[in-house]
């Protein structure tokens, strides 16, 4: 691939929402399951044990299927949890499309990446086929790398090297656009990629992180700095 510049992409809070996707389907399934069985469950206990599951997931210290596995199996002892597992996936995939939205101007901001013959790829942090299928709901048209299927997760240098070896370019002519300071932003800077903050939900960036190179508050905003970024 020839280029002067590549553009990497978050995909959660940066192209797109999935409306609390994991969370919906794994409680309307525990609720399916107790009445199925005759069981109960605590509902305030459920929710905080489904939040606290997904936290540890993303996290990164245990795999998707070991911590719903774990969230069902603390609420409902004695759950069939292989079986729930795998449920869990294909309910979690098939109900994608009624919850996944892209953000504003993201599908312009790609036309314009096309029009301009900037390449651009997606690397995401989340479980296989579920972040795919996300990408594939927004028109998103580049390849997409999931930490699950390339055994590496952002902020580490082997995620972000998937992107140096797709664009076949350095790092420092990467740029890496992303919602999360620490893992998107602090982790592209510390490779020397141009670290580009997604700031839509108006937070505070951490006064501990170095600063990103580029702090935008729209995907709209992309094409024209990657314009006054490139030789003339």
């Amino acid at each position: 691939m020839s280029s002067d510049i590549g553009i990497g992409f978050d995909f959660d809070h940066t192209l797109g929402i999935d409306n609390k996707l994991e969370r919906t389907v794994a409680l309307a399934m525990l609720a399916k399951y107790a009445a199925e069985n005759r069981r109960t469950f605590d509902d305030a206990l459920a929710e905080s044990a489904i939040d606290a599951t997904l936290q540890q997931y993303r996290g990164g210290d245990r795999s998707i299927d070991a911590c719903i596995a774990g969230f069902f199996e603390q609420v409902v002892p004695g759950t069939g949890v292989l079986d729930i597992v795998g449920e869990f996936r294909d309910a979690v995939v098939a109900a994608a499309p009624q919850h996944v939205e892209a953000l504003p101007g993201a599908s312009e901001m790609l036309a314009a990446l096309d029009e301009m013959g900037v390449p651009y790829a997606m690397l995401t942090n989340g479980w296989s086929p579920l972040q795919e299928e996300k990408a594939r709901l927004i028109g998103f048209a580049g390849p997409v790398f999931v930490s699950e299927r390339i055994g590496a997760r952002k902020p580490s240098r082997e995620a972000f090297a998937t992107l140096a070896k797709y664009f076949e370019l350095p790092f420092e002519k990467i740029w890496y656009v992303g919602d999360d300071p620490a893992v998107d932003c602090a982790g592209a800077s510390a490779l020397g990629m141009t670290a580009v903050w997604l700031d839509w939900e108006h937070h505070s960036y951490p006064a501990e992180l170095a600063k990103p190179a580029r702090v935008i508050h729209g995907l709209v905003e992309i094409p024209a700095l990657v314009r006054a970024a490139r030789p003339a």
